[in-house]
């Protein structure tokens, strides 16, 4: 399992066509790829305004989901836009990959904050996040592959949340904790997972010879 499951991410071409109209539209009315990143980070923004205020109002939990499937959608965009419009350039990358750090702050911070979630467990999850996606960049940083997927890389996280959300409307926020209870056990994991495919990219000859 470690070796082979790639989460949502291995998805990712079925999910982009699914996008095609959203992106023909973009093109077609010359909008900034840029601009397709930004909205992702506001998308995220509002998710974790949501997240905070599900303690106060539970019923804010049903937003989460539109707001968070928005972000991962702009996340696709962007890049399909990028390269559709010869807009595609090495800032680009450095902004899209900033940006997702910010919308993932964005959306975990405002979990953490939440009255009804474990302190420790909130703050613990975004710290594994952060180093997920550190490990993530990294790895190309070292000279091989960017690595994106994983039992539960960012899209895994969002798509998730946005299935559990029904049931805090429910049952209350107090149930955010279950879930991030999986999300550390599932992030563990990832984290693993990227380890162990960057050593093989990295070291091909030595890993062949076991």
């Amino acid at each position: 399992m470690l070796k082979q499951f790639g989460g949502i991410y291995s998805i990712k071409p079925w999910w982009q066509r699914r996008l095609k109209g959203i992106e023909d539209a973009l093109v077609k009315r010359q909008v900034h790829p840029d601009y397709v990143t930004l909205s992702g980070v506001v998308f995220a923004g509002l998710a974790g305004i949501a997240l905070y205020f599900s303690a106060h109002w539970s019923w804010l939990a049903l937003v989460v989901a539109p707001l968070v499937i928005a972000r991962i959608a702009a996340n696709a965009l962007d890049g399909l836009v990028a390269r559709r419009t010869g807009k595609a350039r090495p800032w680009g990358e450095l902004y899209n990959e900033f940006s997702d750090r910010v919308a993932d702050l964005l959306v975990l911070v405002g979990l953490a904050l939440n009255p009804q979630v474990i302190v420790p467990l909130g703050w613990g999850v975004l710290v594994l996040v952060l180093l997920n996606s550190y490990l993530g960049t990294a790895a190309k940083a070292a000279g091989g592959k960017r690595q994106f997927g994983g039992l539960l890389a960012k899209a895994d996280r969002m798509v998730y949340l946005a299935l559990f959300s029904p049931f805090v409307a429910f049952f209350g926020a107090i149930v955010w904790n279950w879930l991030l209870v999986v999300f550390g056990i599932g992030i563990l994991i990832t984290i693993v997972q990227r380890f162990r495919w960057s050593y093989r990219d990295l070291n091909p000859a030595k890993d062949g010879q076991k």
